[in-house]
């Protein structure tokens, strides 16, 4: 898809097939916040990113502008960060959550995100999301040391993965509950995970999970 520059701002994006993006918006606005920003349209394709977030996520805003909000988001995150989007681009709803995101040198880092509607006459025209309390990098989200689990986090994970909660777990372990509280932050540790699908997601695709058993439908 071509993209030419908005006149007025060199670096907002033009999408020739829509048509012009956000024309009546002050982007200097946004320019102006001390914390990383994007603005996007509907379908999620970034329309603009100031300098805060360049400093933040380590990309050029000319390389990113016309790209997906999710193309820096950890595939295993990408389903809960898009229905939070939908949330503020369909039903104009304001959004807050945090999410893990990898940074321009490929270092998994975790942000809070809010993502707010822009309207003009009523319709949500563009989303505006800003970035708090980015975090420092966790790992490169290339480096597979959730291999390292210990025999009793790989336990405790399967567990989690048959859909026990920190009791039944607890129960089935003879364990403390505390104590599979403190196993399962070691396990989101090394995963680099904040939750537990995201957790398992992340365990499914390293391999970690063994497979479900098989049933004939008897």
């Amino acid at each position: 898809m071509g993209m030419v520059a908005n006149p007025r701002f060199p670096c907002v994006a033009r999408l020739e097939q829509y048509g012009p993006v956000l024309d009546g918006f002050d982007f200097t606005l946004v320019e102006r916040l001390g914390v990383p920003a994007t603005v996007h349209d509907t379908s999620g394709r970034i329309i603009y990113m100031n300098a805060a977030s360049e400093r933040a996520s380590g990309f050029r805003r000319e390389d990113m502008v016309g790209q997906s909000y999710l193309k820096t988001v950890p595939q295993e995150a990408k389903a809960f960060v898009e229905a939070h989007f939908k949330r503020a681009a369909e039903q104009g709803e304001p959004t807050e959550f945090e999410t893990p995101y990898v940074d321009g040198d490929g270092i998994l880092r975790g942000v809070r995100a809010q993502q707010l509607p822009i309207r003009e006459n009523g319709d949500v025209v563009g989303v505006l999301i800003i970035a708090f309390d980015v975090r420092p990098g966790l790992k490169p989200v290339n480096v597979s040391s959730a291999a390292h689990l210990t025999e009793r986090q790989r336990e405790v994970l399967e567990l989690l993965g048959s859909g026990l909660t920190t009791s039944e777990i607890a129960r089935e372990l003879t364990l403390s509950t505390e104590t599979v509280r403190n196993h399962i932050r070691s396990i989101f540790r090394e995963l680099g995970a904040h939750t537990r699908p995201e957790a398992l997601a992340t365990a499914d695709r390293l391999g970690l999970l063994a497979p479900p058993a098989f049933s004939n439908g008897d």
